[in-house]
């Protein structure tokens, strides 16, 4: 093998990088520059079947939640309040942070009346500007049931008149 900068044949070459250029050079040159760091080589293409299945095991051996696919986010009871309180803390009117967050001050009075409930966005508008929390968790089951009061059936009226 043949130095790159000196000519010599040697058996032995090191890539050295000498003022931003990488060269094979015999051991006496590697002094002019700095010895570069062998790269590690890159996979190309698709994993092996094994990675596959170790992917596929450590997963299924990960501890899951088994209560977070029976919960779900819902705005707090109490939304109206904190939405309130935590604007005239802020020493805002209903006005001015209604043009904060971009939203008609009709909607924003509704919302505090509790005449209306937010949607996704306004509630992260709201959460963000005010700094509050109007999401929790709540389990899905009890979500349901809120949902079930929302329309009155006639069997909920009879049972109601006999209580």
């Amino acid at each position: 093998m043949i130095c790159e900068m000196c000519g010599k044949d040697v058996t032995f070459l090191r890539k050295v990088t000498i003022e931003g250029v990488l060269l094979e050079v015999c051991s006496e040159c590697s002094k002019f520059g700095v010895e570069s760091k062998k790269e590690a080589p890159k996979e190309q293409g698709p994993k092996p079947i094994i990675a596959q299945r170790l992917e596929v095991r450590e997963k299924r051996g990960r501890p899951r939640d088994v209560l977070e696919k029976f919960e779900k986010e819902d705005i707090v009871e109490d939304f109206a309040q904190r939405i309130r309180v935590a604007r005239e803390r802020t020493g805002m009117s209903q006005k001015e942070l209604a043009m904060k967050i971009n939203e008609r001050v009709t909607i924003l009075s509704k919302i505090e009346a509790a005449q209306m409930r937010p949607d996704e966005k306004v509630i992260a508008k709201l959460q963000k500007e005010l700094g509050i929390v109007l999401k929790e968790r709540v389990p899905e089951v009890v979500a349901a049931k809120e949902s079930v009061r929302a329309s009155l059936t006639l069997a909920d009226l009879i049972k109601m008149q006999k209580e």
